[in-house]
């Protein structure tokens, strides 16, 4: 998940080191300002190959509007990243339907990770919700499954289903039922030093094992510490799931039954303790981006984290980072993959205006006018959407290296909670908040994995 930045633990650990002695996707140039104000709003044919501009151009821009398609009223929208680019690429988005549908007004709302589900969950329940919201991770179907969004299937097959990278569709189906409409997604794998272990005669990982070895090598505390672990909300723990996924161990089986008391489990959250051995004082508690400033700043050798990542490099520090896949072991699955999935509410006021305001953003010239704007690191989950013009833009060419990474890490990824495909009881999972528990429970309380194993089950099974 993409979350908010805080910058008090960056000051804290850079004081800590002076005292001490110190087929997808990402890209890594620093973020750049949207090319130009959204005064033409988007074709809705994607261009011809011969017009695709070099990675130098700026992105094509439309010279001609598309005809009106007609929506009308008030559309409500809320979405959860606050940086720069996203702001400015959903500013773009909306102000280009509008001119596009001169009869609606779209009205945009930032709504933080975490307060996004709670504001929607009591929103729900007075009528008072959104037309659109972002939902990503196990909320992709989890809303559904709770009855707040809509079955947007017809919507999925009226952009063309086969549009969707199959993987993306696979993981978020319920029955055959569709909740949210993918458009944006962060596959992750782990960055490291690449200059600490030419330094070191480091090679990348391939197994648990051998990635544990290199953590304790690198771990230099309080200058440098060997991994950065973090789990502040419910939203970051990518990282218990991915000890988990490669390990082989999960919540629920293929007959969708608790499945947590296995020695796989209890070998994946051994793993997990061992990482908070090597990771800053009060990680557990920082968002992923608030971590990040850490690695940048030369704080952690190893960080767990998404293709966005890469819009945090210069020219100047970027020959100093590689990536690797997290490992697995064999016959287990791979790292957790996320994407944003637009969802139409079930109580929305303007579900008419959401679906053609959806299907305008995914038309694929507009789609490639908002790719070049966004997150740099947010990429398509539209496969026809890996064109010469996304993956030569300027902001995306210099980081083929993550790209590719990053593609053979979604290839195997799970998706929220469902190790076998999405399942109907992820839902309690989120409303006991017991992936966060655990983590916490794990590290911070340095507990072992029997009694946070018995706390599992038994809070699982309270709910169910």
């Amino acid at each position: 998940m993409e979350n908010g930045k805080k910058p008090t633990r960056r000051d804290f650990l850079k004081l800590a080191g002076a005292v001490g002695g110190s087929s997808i996707l990402a890209a890594c140039a620093p973020a750049q300002p949207a090319a130009t104000a959204a005064t033409e709003a988007p074709v809705a044919e994607a261009p011809a190959a011969t017009e695709v501009p070099a990675p130098t151009e700026a992105p094509a821009q439309p010279t001609e509007p598309p005809a009106p398609a007609g929506a009308t009223g008030t559309i409500e929208t809320w979405s959860p990243d606050t940086r720069d680019d996203a702001i400015a690429s959903e500013k773009w988005w909306d102000e280009a339907f509008m001119q596009a549908n001169p009869g609606a007004t779209v009205n945009q709302l930032n709504v933080p990770y975490g307060d996004d589900t709670t504001k929607l969950t009591a929103g729900h329940a007075s009528g008072e919700v959104p037309d659109i919201v972002w939902a990503y991770s196990d909320f992709l179907f989890s809303y559904g499954v709770d009855g707040m969004a809509s079955d947007v299937t017809g919507l999925i097959d009226e952009v063309g289903r086969s549009r969707f990278l199959g993987g993306a569709l696979d993981g978020i189906a319920i029955d055959g039922v569709f909740y949210s409409v993918p458009f944006a997604g962060f596959p992750f794998f782990i960055y490291y030093r690449k200059d600490i272990y030419e330094e070191l005669g480091l090679t990348p990982p391939t197994t648990h094992a051998e990635f544990l070895a290199n953590i304790k090598a690198t771990n230099n505390a309080p200058d440098i510490y060997g991994y950065m672990l973090t789990n502040q909300a419910v939203s970051d723990t990518w990282n218990l799931k991915t000890a988990m996924w490669t390990h082989g161990a999960y919540y629920f089986d293929e007959k969708d039954k608790l499945a947590l008391d296995r020695p796989e489990t209890l070998e994946a959250w051994a793993f997990y303790k061992e990482l908070g051995k090597f990771s800053p004082p009060g990680s557990m508690a920082q968002s992923d981006l608030e971590s990040r400033s850490l690695m940048i700043d030369g704080k952690v050798a190893h960080m767990f984290t998404t293709t966005s990542f890469a819009a945090n490099f210069t020219p100047e520090n970027i020959d100093k980072y590689g990536a690797f896949l997290y490992p697995q072991k064999a016959g287990a699955k791979g790292a957790s993959l996320d994407f944003y999935g637009f969802v139409i509410p079930t109580k929305a006021k303007n579900p008419d205006g959401a679906k053609e305001m959806i299907k305008f953003l995914l038309a694929p010239a507009n789609f490639q006018e908002y790719l070049a704007r966004t997150v740099v690191g947010w990429v398509p989950m539209l496969q026809d959407a890996y064109t010469d013009q996304y993956l030569g833009d300027k902001r995306i060419a210099p980081v083929k290296e993550f790209i590719d990474i990053g593609g053979q890490s979604a290839a195997s990824g799970i998706i929220g909670t469902g190790y076998f495909g999405p399942s109907p009881k992820a839902s309690v999972l989120v409303s006991t908040d017991v992936e966060k528990q655990i983590g916490d429970k794990l590290v911070v309380d340095d507990m072992s994995p029997e009694d946070v194993m018995q706390f599992a089950i038994d809070t699982i099974q309270a709910e169910l």
